[in-house]
């Protein structure tokens, strides 16, 4: 009787309301109270995110063959999440297809901001608490704005990289989570339409004025041949460029770039400069920290401008302002024991997110579209196995990621093509890389303004190498680094096919294969223990 009174509840309410969220609030309830299986009926469900649904411990969701519909129009800064629990344990989540409307450049039309952030499934953990045990599989998205599944375990109280509690043993499998994660710009996205709007059509122009960070803008400035004031209300006084070192002196703190107008011929549009001088009316720029004042060689236009800050104006606005948390369609972060197999995923940012995490194996996926970072295993991850995926770039950020001081991590029996920006490993500590295949990964220096990015540092097209090692800590050190068997075939914009900055120790790097116009090792200078042996360059172009 009681399970009859439930369904006609359920009928009723979905007829009665727009929004199906006491509805699906009640059938998770009644399974709760049981600890059993909460089915949740095929069909369409609305949902306006104004309130998130409860999943608790020992519950099965089922729910195949449901299609839940986030709300059609979101504004900005706008933030939902749909299913979300605190200390869950054995959990288990089977089926169902999320719907949403991510912002996409190339579209003519968003009904979503861009920084709207809409995430799925939240499950996250107190200090002490205890998160284990949760199955995800046959989950299917298109469209949403942050990630699907999101598994958060305790961050210590100020500390970068500890965790005071993991959750533990989360399997995701067999999902297919397409288009789906935070909307990204990319790196400098936004910047060079604004520096360089002749190459964009109308509509990319007016997305760039609209959300670029136009307070960095200031103008127009004088700019006279024989002097080196550049004239302009500085009332607010951009702030002397201050000398950096190791990861942080090429980050465009405190550093300025002209455009807009003709500008003096030995000024390039688009590299920073660096303020040696600021008063109320003029700064005085250089080319180098603390460097002379440039005198300028010929007039600027009466339009020119410049943008200040462009660490905030390039990097930071990788992302757009007033973004939401997380990051891919995926994100696993503090979590211990992780299985992600069997699964396709794709973004309109960064594809996947793993972070703090320890015993990973990562297999038999497919990346099919990133338009930031494709395979991502960020900082601090320890014991990964990576293995028989498939990853396609699309011409996003970097093809692989490793970031921060991860260690034990094996890349193994992969494919990894078509990425922007290489592959990045960031301080690794027992890293193996072998056997696998790479192709054409550095698409983001390529001379065209629809596939390439302008760095500001030269006003010309970004230049990486295929594979690159680097520290983030001054003075930073990395080792026992294996590279071998592995197939490089490089674009023809790539500046080598592997970079290793100094601090290395015990790098062995043997019988790969090198094809396509760039083939070299660059001298590895600043490293200790290093063996070169073995590799090959392909008699084929």
């Amino acid at each position: 009787m009681r399970l009859v009174q439930l369904l006609l509840f359920v009928l009723l309410t979905s007829v009665l309301q727009a929004d199906d969220s006491e509805r699906l609030s009640a059938i998770l309830a009644a399974a709760a109270e049981q600890s059993g299986v909460a089915t949740i009926p095929p069909g369409d469900y609305e949902l306006d995110g104004t309130k998130s649904i409860r999943i608790d411990s020992h519950m099965t969701v089922s729910a195949y063959g449901a299609r839940f519909h986030l709300p059609k129009t979101l504004g900005d800064k706008s933030r939902i999440v749909l299913f979300t629990g605190t200390d869950v344990s054995d959990f288990r989540w089977f089926g169902g297809h999320f719907i949403g409307q991510v912002f996409d450049p190339s579209r003519e039309k968003n009904t979503w901001e861009p920084n709207a952030n809409t995430r799925a499934i939240l499950i996250t953990t107190t200090s002490g608490g205890t998160t284990e045990n949760l199955t995800f599989r046959d989950v299917t998205s298109d469209g949403v704005a942050g990630a699907v599944i999101t598994v958060l375990g305790a961050n210590r109280a100020g500390s970068e990289r500890e965790i005071e509690t993991f959750a533990r043993n989360v399997t995701v499998e067999n999902c297919t989570l397409e288009r789906s994660g935070k909307f990204m710009w990319d790196y400098g996205y936004l910047w060079q339409i604004t520096v360089w709007p002749e190459e964009y059509n109308e509509a990319e122009r007016a997305m760039a004025a609209r959300y670029f960070r136009n307070d960095l803008v200031s103008g127009p400035v004088r700019m006279d041949a024989g002097d080196d004031r550049v004239f302009f209300d500085n009332s607010k006084s951009l702030p002397i460029s201050q000398k950096r070192d190791g990861a942080e002196a090429d980050r465009g703190y405190d550093t300025v770039c002209f455009f807009h107008d003709t500008l003096p011929t030995n000024l390039v549009r688009g590299r920073q400069y660096f303020v040696v001088d600021s008063t109320p009316e003029f700064i005085r720029i250089s080319e180098n920290v603390g460097g002379p004042p440039l005198k300028f060689a010929s007039p600027a236009g009466p339009q020119a401008q410049l943008i200040s800050n462009l660490f905030q104006a390039h990097l930071a606005l990788y992302a757009p302002n007033g973004s939401g948390p997380g990051k891919g369609a995926l994100d696993l972060v503090g979590c211990r024991n992780v299985i992600v197999r069997g699964c396709r995923l794709s973004a309109l940012g960064d594809t996947m997110h793993i972070q703090k995490s320890q015993g990973i194996v990562f297999s038999d996926n497919q990346i099919v579209g990133s338009r930031m970072g494709a395979f991502f295993l960020a900082e601090f991850c320890k014991d990964a196995v990576i293995t028989g995926n498939i990853v396609d770039g699309t011409n996003g950020s970097r093809v692989i990621s490793v970031e921060k001081s991860c260690e034990d991590v094996t890349i193994t029996g992969n494919t990894f093509r078509n990425g922007g920006r290489g592959s990045w490993i960031n301080q690794p500590r027992n890293f193996t890389l072998a056997d696998n295949i790479f192709i054409n990964n550095t698409t983001k220096c390529q001379h065209d303004p629809r596939r390439g990015r302008r760095s500001f540092l030269t006003g010309g097209y970004e230049q990486y190498a295929e594979l690159y090692f680097t520290t983030y800590e001054p003075g930073g050190r990395y080792g026992h680094v294996t590279v071998r068997g592995n197939t490089f075939i490089s674009g023809g914009h790539a500046s080598h096919a592997i970079t290793f900055a100094p601090g290395g120790d015990t790098i062995l790097v043997a019988d790969n294969l090198f094809g396509g116009p760039i083939r070299d090792i660059a001298p590895v200078t600043g490293c200790d223990n290093v063996t070169i042996r073995g590799n090959v360059e392909s008699a084929a172009q």
